[in-house]
C-alpha cells in the first residue's frame, strides 16, 4: 500500500517532462503534492488527538502516500489547465501584437487601404481614409461606401462593388469625397478575400490620381496646342487673306489658352505706332482703328519690341518693367503674353494675348504662342513675297506686251523688205546674195518666235485657268496625236505607261508634254528616235517622266537649259527659240512643284516634274 503510491509518485515525476505542461507550472504540481499530504497529515493528527481508538501506526504511512498521489493528480490537471490557458493567452498576445504590426504596415501605407462586407459597409480602414476625407474612425464605422462619392458616382460604384464580388477583382475612377465636400480623383483597385469566419469581402487600395490626371490633362493641352498650330500652318498656305487669317489666329489663341482677349499688331515704322489689324473681345469699332504707341518710354508694346523672346505679365497691379497702354487698362487686362511678329531686327508687329484675372502661364503656353507668332510672320512674308513676284509678273507680261508691239512692227518690216527684195531683185542676185536673203528672212522668223514665246511665258500666271481634275493619259494622247506628223517623219518610237489624274490646268501642262516629247525627238541623235512617258506615285504628289535615248546633255548644262533663251543645242541647224523649257519650268512651279534633268552625253536624258495628285485619284 505504500510502495505502490511511492512508485506513482515516482513515475509521475518521470513522466511528467513529457507531459504536455509548461515546465514553470512543475513546482506548483509538487505544492500539490505536499499539499495532499499535509493535508492527510493534519487530519490523522486530528484523529490521533480525539478521544477513542487510536490508529494503526502503518495507516499514516498509507494514507500520505495515497494523498500525495492524489495531489499529484490534483496537481496535473491544474498544471495542464494553466497549460492551456497559459498557451491561449500568448496566443492572443502574439495575434494582438501581429495585429497592432498589420495596423502600423497599412497606416504606414499613403493610400487609402480598406475592406467592404458585401452590403457595402466598411469592414476595415487604414488611417489614410481617415487623413484623406477628415472622419473620425467613430464616423467612419457607421458609414456606408457610397457616402464617400457624390451622388453622380453612386450607381458606378455600387456596380463596381457588385462587379468585385461577382468576379473576384474590380478596377474604378471617381472622385473621392472628403468631409468638408472637397472631391479628390482617385483610382480603386480591390480583390476578394475570405477573412477569419469565412464571409467573403473586398480588400483594396484607393490610390490620389491628381498629379496623373494633371500630367494628361497637360499633355493633352499640349497635344491640342500643338494641333492648333499644326491647322493654323495649314490655313496659312490654303488661304491669301492675311485679315481672316489673323481674325482666325486670334480665334483659336484665345479659345485654347482660355483667354478674354487677343491682339494681331501691326507696326507703321513712320508713325512709330502699333494699328490693332485685328483681334478678338475689343470693344466694337476698335479693330482696324486703335492705335498704341510702339516708341514710348516704359510702354509693354516698347518693351515687347526690345526683346527677342515673348513678354509675360501675370498680374498689370504689381508689374514694374512697363506699364499697359489705355487699350489694355480700358479692358480692365491682368495678364498676358506678347511677342514680336517677324525677324527681332525686322518686326512686322506684335501678337499678344490677354485676361481680366492674374494668372500664371506655363512654358508650353509661352512656347504655343510664339509657335503661332512664327505661322504668323511666315504668312506675311510669303504674303509679301507672292505680291512682289505679282508685282513681278505683271511688270515683266507689261514688258513682254510692250516688246511685242514694240517689236512686232519693225520686224514686219525687215520681213517685209526681204520679201519685197526677194520678189523684186531675186532674179538678180547671185547665190551668194540668195543666201544672205534666206538668213536676214531665217532671223526675222526666228526673232518673231521669240517675241511670241517670251509674251507667252510672261502670261503663265496671269492667263492660265483655274485647276482642275485633268486625266493625264487623255493630254498625253492630244499631245501625241498634234505630234504624229513628226513621229512618223522620223519613224519616233513613242511609248507611253498608265498616268494619274492630277490637279492643274489642262491647257499649260499640254505645253509641258509638247515641248517635253517633241525635244525628246529632236534631239535623239543618228538613232531611231524612242521616248518613254511614264509616271511615280511619291507621297501627295506624281513624278512624272519623259525619257529618251539621245545625245544627253553634259552635266555643265543641265541647270542653265531652263533659263530663257538658252537652247538644248548651240548650234544653228536646229529649231526652236530657247524659251521652250524655261516655260516648261514656270508652269510646273504654278503647278507647286518642280522640274529637273537626269542625264550624261550620249546616254539620253530624263526630264522629270512634280503634280499635285487630286482628291478622286486612282
Amino acid at each position: 500500500m505504500i510502495s505502490v503510491p511511492g512508485f506513482l509518485l515516482v513515475s509521475g515525476a518521470y513522466w511528467l517532462s513529457r507531459a504536455d505542461i509548461d515546465p514553470d507550472f512543475y513546482p506548483r504540481i509538487a505544492r500539490w503534492c505536499l499539499a495532499g499530504f499535509g493535508v492527510m497529515a493534519c487530519l490523522l493528527v486530528v484523529y490521533h488527538l480525539q478521544p477513542g481508538e487510536s490508529v494503526s501506526t502503518r495507516a499514516p504511512p498509507i494514507l500520505t502516500a495515497l494523498a500525495s498521489v492524489a495531489g499529484l493528480a490534483v496537481g496535473i490537471n491544474d498544471g495542464r489547465a494553466r497549460t492551456r490557458t497559459y498557451e491561449v493567452e500568448t496566443r492572443n498576445r502574439q495575434l494582438e501584437r501581429y495585429r497592432e504590426y498589420t495596423d502600423d504596415v497599412l497606416n504606414a501605407i499613403r493610400d487609402v487601404f480598406y475592406v467592404l462586407e458585401t452590403d457595402g459597409t466598411l469592414h476595415r480602414w487604414n488611417d489614410s481614409l481617415c487623413e484623406v476625407t477628415g472622419y473620425e474612425d467613430s464616423e467612419i464605422t457607421s458609414m456606408h461606401a457610397l457616402e464617400f462619392f457624390g451622388e453622380n458616382d453612386h450607381d458606378p460604384i455600387a456596380e463596381a462593388i457588385e462587379e468585385g464580388f461577382e468576379t473576384g477583382s474590380v478596377q474604378v475612377e471617381a472622385e473621392l469625397l472628403t468631409k468638408d465636400g472637397a472631391s479628390i480623383p482617385y483610382e480603386f483597385a480591390a480583390s476578394t478575400l475570405t477573412d477569419p469566419d469565412g464571409e467573403t469581402v473586398l480588400a483594396g487600395i484607393g490610390r490620389d490620381v491628381t498629379e496623373r490626371m494633371d500630367r494628361e490633362r497637360e499633355l493633352t493641352k499640349r497635344a491640342h496646342q500643338q494641333q492648333v498650330v499644326a491647322d493654323l500652318g495649314q490655313t496659312a498656305l490654303e488661304t491669301d487673306d492675311l485679315d481672316e487669317l489673323m481674325l482666325e489666329t486670334a480665334r483659336r489663341v484665345t479659345d485654347t489658352l482660355d483667354t478674354d482677349y487677343c491682339k494681331v499688331l501691326e507696326l507703321d515704322e513712320g508713325s512709330g505706332e502699333l494699328l490693332l489689324r485685328q483681334g478678338v473681345g475689343w470693344e466694337e469699332g476698335l479693330v482696324g482703328e486703335a492705335t498704341e504707341p510702339a516708341v514710348a518710354e516704359a510702354s509693354q508694346a516698347a518693351y515687347t519690341l526690345a526683346n527677342d523672346r515673348p513678354i509675360v505679365v501675370e498680374d498689370f497691379e504689381t508689374e514694374t518693367r512697363f506699364t499697359g497702354p489705355e487699350l489694355l487698362t480700358s479692358h480692365d487686362v491682368r495678364s498676358g503674353i506678347s511677342t514680336v511678329i517677324g525677324p527681332f531686327d525686322q518686326p512686322w508687329g506684335i501678337l499678344g494675348t490677354h485676361d481680366t484675372d492674374s494668372r500664371e502661364f506655363t512654358e508650353e503656353d509661352i512656347t504655343f504662342v510664339q509657335s503661332i507668332s512664327n505661322v504668323l510672320a511666315e504668312a506675311i512674308e510669303r504674303h509679301h513675297y507672292q505680291l512682289e513676284l505679282e508685282e513681278s509678273n505683271e511688270r515683266l507680261e507689261q514688258f513682254a506686251h510692250a516688246a511685242s508691239h514694240d517689236l512686232q512692227e519693225p520686224l514686219r518690216m525687215v520681213s517685209s523688205y526681204v520679201q519685197l527684195i526677194d520678189t523684186r531683185y531675186g532674179d538678180e542676185l547671185d547665190d551668194e546674195g540668195r543666201e544672205f536673203l534666206e538668213f536676214a528672212a531665217d532671223g526675222a522668223d526666228r526673232m518673231r518666235a521669240m517675241i511670241d514665246g517670251l509674251l507667252e511665258y510672261s502670261r503663265v500666271e496671269s492667263q492660265g485657268e483655274p485647276f482642275e481634275g485633268i486625266d493625264l493619259d487623255d493630254v498625253a494622247s492630244d499631245v501625241r496625236r498634234d505630234l504624229e506628223p513628226r513621229i512618223t517623219d522620223t519613224d519616233a518610237e513613242v511609248r507611253i505607261e498608265d498616268l494619274p489624274r492630277v490637279e492643274g490646268d489642262e491647257s499649260q501642262l499640254r505645253q509641258v508634254f509638247q515641248n517635253l516629247v517633241k525635244n525628246a525627238i529632236e534631239y535623239s541623235g543618228d538613232g531611231r528616235p524612242r521616248v518613254h512617258v511614264s509616271a511615280e506615285k511619291n507621297g501627295t504628289e506624281w513624278a512624272v517622266s519623259v525619257r529618251d535615248e539621245g545625245v544627253g546633255i553634259d552635266p555643265s548644262e543641265q541647270e542653265r537649259i531652263f533659263d530663257v533663251f538658252h537652247r538644248l543645242d548651240p548650234h544653228d541647224d536646229q529649231p526652236g527659240s530657247g524659251i521652250g523649257l524655261a516655260l516648261c519650268e514656270r508652269i510646273v512651279e504654278r503647278h507647286g512643284g518642280e522640274i529637273w534633268v537626269e542625264s550624261e552625253p550620249g546616254e539620253g536624258a530624263t526630264f522629270s516634274f512634280t503634280l499635285p495628285t487630286t482628291q478622286d485619284h486612282e
